[in-house]
């Protein structure tokens, strides 16, 4: 029987067996130019942000600025009006095809996904040509 050696949210480690959801997550959504607002994530369990990666694909070409912001929200709440998860933004004028490694959130609480939380992604700007790809890593959270 195989076992799985597992980190848990805050760093330690714990063991586990072949269950296949107590391990990371990836989340990945994409943009393009007509994207708007939207959630692409619904939580069943409680989770930790551990990571968040950007990759423009197509550098958007508008004059102002256009940037993303990955947000989490309760139930109830427009992803607009969340809890950002990371400081700054992605830069969807970035150079294409290199990752943008966001720097998360220095509230340790920001970083906690509840049991029907969502994740989505909150633009500002007009995206013009802009397309790209976000990857959101989860932990489960265990007591």
């Amino acid at each position: 029987m195989p076992i799985n050696i597992l980190q848990r949210d805050d760093g330690s480690m714990t063991f586990g067996g072949d269950d296949p959801t107590v391990g990371f997550i990836n989340e990945t959504t994409e943009w393009v130019a007509t994207s708007v607002d939207k959630v692409f994530f619904v939580a069943t369990r409680p989770y930790r942000v551990k990571a968040i990666s950007a990759r423009p694909t197509v550098a958007g070409t508008d004059g102002s600025a256009v940037t993303a912001t990955i947000r989490k929200a309760a139930s109830g709440t427009a992803i607009a009006s969340g809890t950002a998860l990371h400081s700054g933004s992605i830069d969807l004028k970035g150079s294409a095809n290199t990752v943008q490694d966001l720097a998360l959130s220095a509230t340790a609480t920001d970083l906690d996904i509840a049991d029907g939380d969502c994740i989505g992604i909150d633009f500002t700007g007009t995206l013009t040509s802009a397309t790209g790809v976000v990857t959101v890593t989860l932990a489960p959270k265990y007591s």
